[in-house]
C-alpha cells in the first residue's frame, strides 16, 4: 500500500504558521516544494497555497483536507524563492502568509493561458538596434577589474563613485559578463521614476533580454515578466524592491543602485523588509554576488566596506573629467523678510535661473514638500487646521482647493473662517512644490515649467512623460521633491536650486544629518554632467552648519567620520541593531497601559536594551494613537533569541488586551 504524502502549505493571509494538507494520489508526482496549489481554506471556497514542505507524517489531531489542484498553467515558485519567503518572515518578524501575499501575485494575476506567448514589456515602446557597450575609460576599466577580483573573496562589493562618474557603464559591462555565463541579473532601483531613463540605456546594449518590473505595470505585463523570469528566457530585470520576489532560476548578480536610498525600506504593510539587505541574502541563496552602488553610501554600508566585511571600489572623478558643480550658499536671513512672488527665492538663486534661461539651459528646483502650503493659520489667534484623524496639520493644495492630510489622505474644503475665534484672516504658511510652481511662472513667464511630485505622478506613465519632456528640452524648469534628486542625467541641466535645506537638517532623527547630506549631494549631482559646469544654490538660514560645509566640498568622508563617531558614542547602527515595536489603539489610555505593560515585560528579560515607550513624532494616524518601544541589540546578544523574547511578549500582550482592538507589530532595522 502506497504511503500518503502530506504538504505543509502557507496561504496569503496574516496568520501564523503553515497548514497541513493531504496530497491526492493523482498529484503525488507533480506536487513539489515550491508548487503553487489550490486549497480549501477557512470561509473562502478556495485559496492559493505555497508548498513549503513535503512529508509522510499524518497529523494526529485532525484529518487533513486534500489539495484541490495545482494552480492551472502556473509553474512552481521553486525552492529558492520559497527559502527566501521563509527567511524574510523569520528575519523581519512577519507572518509567513503576509510575506507570501507580498511576494506572489494572486492566482488570477498569475495564471496564464496555455500556450500564451505574450511578449514581455521591456519598458520601451521602440525597438533605439542592440549595440555593444561603450569602451570603458581607464578608471572605469580599473574599477571593473577590481570589482571582479573582490568578488572572489567577498559576496558584497560597494562601488562608491561620485555623481556622474560612470557607474552605469560599469554595471552594463558586469551584466554582460553574467549573461555570457548563462546567469540572470537583477538591477534594483529605489524609485519607479528612475526606470524611464535607465531602461533606454540598457536596451541599447542588452535588447529584449531585459524586462521591467514594478507596481505600475499592468497585470498582464507583470505576469509576463514573472513567467519569463521563471522559465529563464529573461536574463535581466530592472525593478524596484518588489522584484526581489520574482522566481529567479540562476541569479548571478544583484546590483543595488542608490543603495543608500530610504525607499528601499518597506514600511506598511508587512513584511517590513529592507530590499538592499534582503538582496544580499537572496544573492547568497543563489550562490551569486551583490554590487552596491552610490555616490553617498549609507553610513552602515560604508562602515562595512572600510572594515573589510564588503569589498570597496571608489571612483573619485566624474566621467570625462567633467568638473563637479560649483556649490554656493544663499543666506535666507540676509535679504530681509520679502513678500510677494519672490518671497521664497534669494537674489542669488533668481540671478542663476535667469542666467541659465538666457543661455537655453535647464534648471531643477528641489523642495522636499508637495502641496501649496504646509498649513493654514489664523492670523488673529494662531489656530492651525489639523487632520481630524491624525496628529498633523493638513496641507493646502491650491489646484484642488482643499486641505489634504498626507498621512491618511483625508481632504476637507478650505475653511472660510477660524473655528476658534471666527476671524476670516486665514493665511497660508510655508511653501511646497505647488506654490513654487505658481511663483516661478509669475517670475519667469516665458519659461516652460513642470512639477514632479506625488500629486503629478499618480497616473501610470506620468513620470516617464515629465522626464522625457525635460530630456527633450521641452521643459525649462523642473520643480520637484526627492523624486528628482537621483539617477537622472540631462545634458542641458546646469542649475540646481535647493530651496529649504533647513527643513531637512533639523528633522528629529539620528539619521537626519546623513540623509540631508545625501539628498543635497544627490540633487546637486544632476547639474553640469556633460560639457557645461553646473551651479548649485543652497538656500539656508544656517550657512555655517557642518553638513553644509561638507556638502560644499563634496566631502563624503568627512561626513562619514563624524557620523560614525556619534553612532558609536550613542550606540546606534552599525554598532547596534534596532527593533522598533509599534503599538496602536484607538483609546489613548488603553494604549498607554498596553505599552507600559509590554515595556515592563521586555525589561524583565532584556533590561537596559529596552527604551520607551514613547510617542513618535506623529502620535496619531487615522484615529489610531501610536506608541513605540525600541529594543537595541548589542553585538553580545543573540538576535534570534531576542526576537523570540519579543514575539512572546507581543503575543502575550495581544491576548490580554482583546484581539482586534490593540495592534502590535515589530519593525526590524527601522529607517
Amino acid at each position: 500500500m502506497m504511503k500518503r504524502l502530506f504538504a505543509d502549505i502557507i496561504v496569503p493571509v496574516a496568520v501564523a504558521g503553515s497548514y497541513t494538507y493531504a496530497v491526492p494520489p493523482q498529484l503525488m508526482e507533480e506536487v513539489k516544494r515550491g508548487s503553487l496549489v489550490t486549497v480549501d481554506f477557512g470561509q473562502s471556497k478556495s485559496q492559493t497555497g505555497l508548498v513549503i514542505r513535503l512529508h509522510d507524517r499524518a497529523p494526529e489531531e485532525f484529518t487533513p483536507k486534500e489539495i484541490i489542484s495545482l494552480l492551472p498553467h502556473s509553474p512552481a515558485a521553486g525552492d529558492r524563492l520559497t527559502d527566501f519567503i521563509l527567511w524574510i518572515s523569520e528575519y523581519y518578524m512577519a507572518q509567513q502568509g503576509e510575506v507570501m501575499k507580498s511576494a506572489l501575485p494572486s492566482a488570477d494575476k498569475l495564471r496564464i493561458r496555455a500556450g500564451s506567448k505574450k511578449k514581455v514589456n521591456s519598458g520601451s515602446s521602440e525597438v533605439t538596434p542592440v549595440v555593444p557597450p561603450s569602451d570603458l575609460t581607464a578608471s572605469q576599466r580599473e574599477a571593473c577589474e577590481k570589482i571582479g577580483n573582490l568578488f572572489i573573496d567577498h559576496e558584497v562589493v560597494l562601488l562608491h563613485g561620485v555623481t556622474s562618474s560612470g557607474k552605469t557603464e560599469i554595471y552594463i559591462h558586469l551584466i554582460n559578463d553574467q549573461l555570457s555565463k548563462g546567469k540572470q541579473v537583477l538591477y534594483l532601483l529605489p524609485e519607479i521614476s528612475l526606470t524611464t531613463q535607465i531602461i533606454e540605456r540598457l536596451k541599447r546594449n542588452l535588447g529584449d533580454t531585459i524586462g521591467v518590473y514594478h507596481s505600475r505595470l499592468t497585470d498582464s505585463a507583470r505576469r509576463a515578466v514573472w513567467h519569463s523570469v521563471n522559465n529563464g528566457s529573461l536574463g535581466v530585470v530592472l525593478g524596484v524592491r518588489s522584484s526581489l520576489f520574482l522566481p529567479f532560476r540562476n541569479l548571478g548578480l544583484i546590483i543595488v543602485d542608490e543603495e543608500h536610498d530610504p525607499s528601499y525600506k518597506q514600511h506598511d504593510p508587512a513584511p517590513r523588509y529592507h530590499a538592499r539587505d534582503a538582496a544580499m541574502m537572496l544573492s547568497r541563496m543563489h550562490g551569486g554576488v551583490t554590487l552596491l552602488g552610490s555616490a553617498t553610501p549609507s553610513v552602515e554600508t560604508y562602515h562595512n566596506a572600510v572594515t573589510g566585511r564588503y569589498g570597496l571600489v571608489e571612483l573619485i572623478n566624474r566621467y570625462g573629467e567633467v568638473m563637479m558643480p560649483e556649490m554656493l550658499v544663499a543666506d535666507t536671513r540676509s535679504y530681509g523678510r520679502k513678500k510677494g512672488t519672490a518671497a521664497h527665492f534669494t537674489p542669488r538663486l533668481l540671478e542663476a535661473i535667469g542666467d541659465a534661461l538666457s543661455k537655453d539651459e535647464q534648471i531643477i528646483l528641489f523642495q522636499n514638500r508637495r502641496g501649496f502650503s504646509p498649513y493654514i493659520m489664523c492670523s488673529d489667534c494662531g489656530w492651525v487646521q489639523r487632520c481630524s484623524g491624525c496628529s498633523v496639520s493638513t496641507t493646502y493644495h491650491k489646484g484642488i482647493g482643499r486641505m489634504v492630510c498626507h498621512y491618511c489622505g483625508r481632504s476637507e474644503p478650505l475653511p472660510r473662517e477660524c473655528p476658534e475665534c471666527g476671524s476670516a484672516v486665514l493665511s497660508a504658511r510655508g511653501f511646497g512644490t505647488e506654490k513654487i510652481e505658481e511663483e516661478i511662472k509669475l517670475l519667469f513667464p516665458g519659461a516652460r515649467v513642470a512639477r514632479m511630485d506625488q500629486d503629478t505622478t499618480r497616473l501610470r506613465n506620468s513620470s516617464a512623460v515629465i522626464l522625457s519632456d525635460f530630456a527633450a528640452g521641452e521643459t525649462d524648469i523642473l520643480i520637484g521633491t526627492q523624486m528628482i534628486s537621483k539617477g537622472l542625467d540631462f545634458e542641458r541641466l546646469t542649475v540646481v536650486g535647493i530651496l529649504d535645506a533647513d527643513s531637512m537638517l533639523y528633522f528629529p532623527d539620528f539619521r537626519a544629518f546623513e540623509r540631508s547630506f545625501q539628498l543635497i549631494e544627490q540633487v546637486s549631482g544632476r547639474a553640469g554632467r556633460r560639457t557645461r559646469r553646473g551651479r548649485v544654490i543652497i538656500q539656508t538660514a544656517d550657512p555655517s552648519h557642518i553638513i553644509l560645509r561638507q556638502v560644499l566640498k563634496h566631502d563624503y568622508k568627512a561626513m562619514y567620520r563624524i557620523q560614525i563617531e556619534e553612532r558609536e558614542l550613542f550606540g546606534y547602527p552599525p554598532f547596534t541593531r534596532v527593533i522598533k515595536i509599534v503599538l496602536k489603539h484607538r483609546d489613548l489610555e488603553e494604549l498607554n497601559n498596553s505599552s507600559e505593560h509590554l515595556a515592563v515585560s521586555l525589561r524583565r528579560r532584556l533590561g537596559r536594551y529596552v527604551l520607551g515607550p514613547e510617542f513618535p513624532l506623529i502620535m496619531q494616524v487615522q484615529k489610531w494613537y501610536v506608541k513605540t518601544i525600541m529594543v537595541k541589540l548589542g553585538k553580545e546578544l543573540s538576535a534570534s533569541k531576542i526576537k523570540e523574547v519579543i514575539r512572546k511578549a507581543m503575543d502575550d500582550e495581544f491576548k490580554v488586551r482583546r484581539k482586534g482592538i490593540l495592534r502590535i507589530h515589530a519593525d526590524v532595522d527601522p529607517q
